[in-house]
């Protein structure tokens, strides 16, 4: 079966409790694989041997998962700088979601000035706790998606292109396929929600699919409104179904346009229709071209792409550095020979004072690259401020970088029960063994603690805790 016509980027579907993994050939031809339950996934070790060779040799994969498994908050953030954002978002995800282990390495982010001009921070994360399971299963075979996205995503990239001033206001976008329907919403540009809606049989006529989607198009307006505090300004639509755009403004009373041209766009191969699931009548653009579509991908694998081409010009760098080191050794050689062959009782005052020039210098290069060696105290309070859980507060803190170093710190807990106490102990310590991946692995016996130091306010316990580790 034909699925694209040059792409060749594997993809990951994630549909109704099952996985699909589609590749496309050299020729042109797509494959799509025996359908997967989680269940089979998370338990049966042989699935790796019955993925498509083709989708194993490849990189750079993209899991498409349905639009509910994602979410989007919006947060008043004054601040520019991008670090600070970052460690900002992490410490609100992991209060808003604090059940969802991993919320904090999925999540990806843009900065943004609100309606009414304030500074302002949109994080788009992934929270279905599946989803976590599902990929570190994946990442055992290193099937690991490199970027996850939906079709909500794929949808706002090209309605963007298409609408001139779909960035203004608020849009609703109607995919109707077959006997299902699809609704997206949209403000400023933005994906805000949606919802899948099953439309009943059709029979003698499509009156009663009308009448279903117009309650429920008309129900999701209502929802638009709480969720932006504003009105959508225009409804587009593309049908594949018994009911068009013109069928819809009638029932709704507002204006339905039918999207131009994207229509017979999709049904000339660039669509999947009567395919699986989310894939359904979807416009597949170019997957493996990053950057026009809304994606995230693993924090820690963004970071390491990142500081990818920082690497490279760091080791060419290096190597020239090392050439220039290697033939300054020679030359000094050379020119310590004779020196050191009138070193010798009765030389010269010059031949000597030369030779603790030359000692001297090589004293001065040994410690310049001591100096290179130091952990950079910057990035170790960087990676600090991340590691803290939401209820723990640093008061004192002492960053040593020689002889030994490390970090000593001194900081409060506040907690209402022993057990949130000790959990907050425990989400302090996985982080700083995540943050600083190198050192000796941290326990709570390393916690000094005494309960006489603990003080109530609140209904809350507040206690004083130190601890010292070691720096990589």
């Amino acid at each position: 079966m034909r699925l694209f016509k040059k792409h060749v980027t594997p993809i990951t579907l994630v549909n109704n409790d099952e996985v699909y993994f589609i590749i496309q050939g050299g020729s042109g031809e797509g494959r799509i694989s025996e359908p997967f339950s989680f269940d089979r996934l998370l338990q049966d070790e042989s699935v790796p041997d019955a993925v498509p060779e083709a989708f194993r040799r490849r990189g750079n994969r993209v899991m498409v998962v349905p639009d509910y498994w994602l979410g989007n908050s919006s947060f008043a953030f004054q601040s520019r700088k991008r670090s600070l954002a970052e460690a900002f978002l992490e410490r609100k995800l992991q209060a808003e979601f604090p059940e969802v282990h991993g919320i904090t390495d999925f999540f990806a982010y843009f900065l943004y000035t609100s309606e009414e001009g304030e500074p302002s921070v949109s994080a788009y994360f992934v929270r279905e706790p599946t989803f976590f399971h599902l990929y570190r299963r994946l990442a055992e075979w290193g099937l690991q998606p490199h970027r996850i996205t939906a079709p909500a995503f794929l949808w706002e990239s090209q309605l963007k292109e298409r609408i001139p001033d779909f960035r203004a206001g608020g849009k609703a976008f109607v995919h109707l396929v077959s006997n299902e329907c699809f609704l997206y919403f949209f403000f400023n540009g933005h994906f805000l929600f949606s919802r899948q809606i099953s439309l009943p049989e059709v029979e003698a006529d499509a009156s009663e699919q009308l009448d279903t989607l117009t309650y429920e198009t008309n129900q999701s307006l209502h929802l638009f409104s709480q969720k932006a505090k504003a009105e959508i300004d225009k409804i587009y639509m593309v049908s594949f179904g018994h009911v068009d755009a013109r069928d819809l403004a009638e029932r709704i009373g507002r204006d339905v346009e039918a999207v131009s041209g994207l229509e017979e766009e999709l049904v000339q191969g660039t669509t999947t229709i009567g395919h699986p699931g989310l894939l359904r009548g979807l416009y597949l653009p170019n997957l493996g071209e990053s950057g026009k579509w809304r994606t995230i991908g693993h924090r820690r694998e963004e970071k390491e792409q990142q500081w990818r081409p920082v690497q490279k010009v760091g080791i060419a760098v290096g190597l020239i550095l090392l050439l220039l080191l290697a033939g300054e050794s020679v030359l000094l050689w050379n020119w310590a020979r004779p020196v050191r062959a009138q070193a010798a009782p009765g030389s010269t005052a010059e031949a000597r004072q030369a030779e603790a020039d030359l000692r001297q210098y090589n004293e001065a290069l040994d410690l310049f690259l001591k100096e290179t060696r130091r952990p950079s105290a910057s990035k170790t309070i960087i990676n600090l401020a991340r590691a803290l859980p939401e209820n723990v507060w640093i008061r004192e803190m002492t960053v040593e970088t020689e002889p030994s170093p490390g970090v000593a710190l001194k900081g409060a807990v506040r907690a209402a029960k022993p057990a949130q106490f000790r959990r907050a102990l425990s989400e302090l310590l996985d982080n700083l063994d995540d943050s600083f991946q190198g050192a000796r692995s941290l326990g709570m016996q390393d916690i000094d603690f005494n309960a006489d130091n603990c003080t109530t306010e609140e209904a809350y316990h507040s206690c004083i805790i130190a601890l010292k580790f070691g720096l990589p």
